[in-house]
């Protein structure tokens, strides 16, 4: 359902559209000094684009040469090379219409770029958009927020595609920040007559992204997913499993951040977090030494070799628990006919037992085993801790046609519900 043919066209158009307004296979803000264009459209029907209100400012191209971008029929290299040259203040489009009123219309409004210098943007915005999509014969509803991306650099991807290949494009953005999204559509698996309805709802509260740059090295990046909630038709057999365990919707979010040291050649995932409301979260933190700034900024084939230097100094998982799991021990529990607590204690106890066993006998193994049999019979917080026992290890030495080899060459420990045990 989701996957159906509609909402993929509906994805493929927005991006013909963007690319037509910000990119030189298109529209690639084409402005002659001051140039007004009422309506242009691009192809027929279903697959057609009509872009109203467009208005650009400033630009270093001839009339002649806007009339290259915009022919549909001009050379892909020509369009490119054009990009690379154009120069502009502002360039904008008041309405993207994208779809036919037959089938559904998908619009944009207030696409808008500054400062455009070869293959340089400022900042580009684009105030919403909305759509009617038709999935499965059933409507759909469909509103995006607004979208904020600052000094956006595809001049290298410009200069790659001109010398006919991209192994050497380092396309760049700043900071990125859209306002979410709010969509409706129908489960094909559930009747529209069932209580409740059929409707599966849809929205993410918002996304945002930073990166800094040295050199064009990305040094530090952060980003994150705030409140992608779902919510299923209440008779639709995900929606009874929520229901059974006691949720109502999902309401995700995610976080992460990284560093990297170009002078110690040190990659910290200093967070990659992913919570629940009522739900809890799992996280993840992680060092890595050696690393060849070639992974972060050079072409796939330096990249891949690079890959075979990297070290790992140390990891971290972390879980907080804010209901999920009692809930999952209330549902396994009455599966098996037992209590909560009587099913928490026979999982404790079996995984302080077994947990030694898995880790090959390193007496390190029974504080492990003592937490985590700890965590499970009071579900609070949990964190394990891998580093080598001589220093940082090296992907290529290890063995993992051979587990137990990798367990003997690291110390692994934890702690349950804030207390270390020893």
């Amino acid at each position: 359902m989701i996957g159906s043919p509609r909402p993929t066209r509906f994805a493929l158009r927005f991006l013909l559209g963007f690319g037509l307004v910000v990119l030189p296979p298109g529209l690639a803000f084409a402005q002659s000094s001051d140039v007004r264009i009422d309506s242009l459209k691009i192809g027929n029907g279903d697959d057609g684009i009509e872009l109203k209100g467009v208005a650009f400012t400033d630009t270093n191209l001839s009339r002649d040469e806007i009339d290259a971008l915009l022919a549909i029929d001009t050379p892909a290299d020509r369009r490119t090379a054009l990009g690379a040259r154009l120069k502009a203040s502002s360039a904008s489009v008041a309405e993207i219409i994208m779809g036919s009123p037959a089938t559904a219309l998908l619009t944009f409004t207030g696409l808008r770029a500054e400062n455009v210098d070869q293959g340089k943007i400022r900042r580009l915005t684009l105030a919403g958009g909305q759509a009617g999509p038709i999935i499965d014969g059933k409507p759909g509803t469909f509103h995006a927020g607004a979208l904020t991306i600052d000094e956006i650099d595809v001049s290298s991807v410009l200069a790659s595609l001109i010398k006919g290949s991209l192994l050497s494009a380092k396309p760049t953005v700043a900071r990125l920040s859209w306002n979410g999204f709010e969509a409706s559509f129908p489960d094909k698996d559930t009747p529209a007559t069932a209580p409740g309805g059929n409707v599966i709802n849809l929205r993410l509260g918002a996304f945002d992204a930073q990166t800094l740059f040295e050199g064009g090295t990305p040094t530090k990046s952060t980003s994150a997913i705030r409140n992608l909630v779902v919510e299923f038709p209440k008779a639709s057999e995900t929606g009874k499993t929520l229901a059974r365990a006691g949720y109502d919707r999902m309401d995700l979010s995610m976080t992460t951040a990284i560093a990297f040291n170009p002078a110690k050649k040190s990659l910290m995932l200093d967070d990659f977090t992913i919570s629940g409301v009522g739900m809890g979260s799992v996280g993840l933190r992680a060092e890595f030494g050696n690393i060849d700034p070639a992974m972060l900024n050079g072409d796939p084939m330096a990249a891949l070799a690079a890959l075979m230097t990297i070290e790992l100094a140390s990891t971290e998982l972390s879980l907080t628990n804010d209901g999920l799991i009692d809930k999952a021990l209330v549902m396994a529990a009455a599966e098996q006919g037992k209590k909560p607590e009587q099913l928490k204690k026979e999982a404790g106890a079996m995984v302080t037992q077994f947990t030694p066993m898995l880790l090959g006998g390193d007496p390190a193994s029974l504080q492990v085993a003592a937490a985590l049999g700890a965590f499970i019979r009071e579900p609070k917080s949990l964190s394990v801790k891998v580093k080598g026992k001589e220093g940082p290890l090296k992907f290529t030495d290890l063995d993992f046609d051979q587990p137990m080899t990798i367990l003997q060459q690291v110390d692994i420990t934890a702690a349950a519900n804030g207390i270390t045990k020893r």
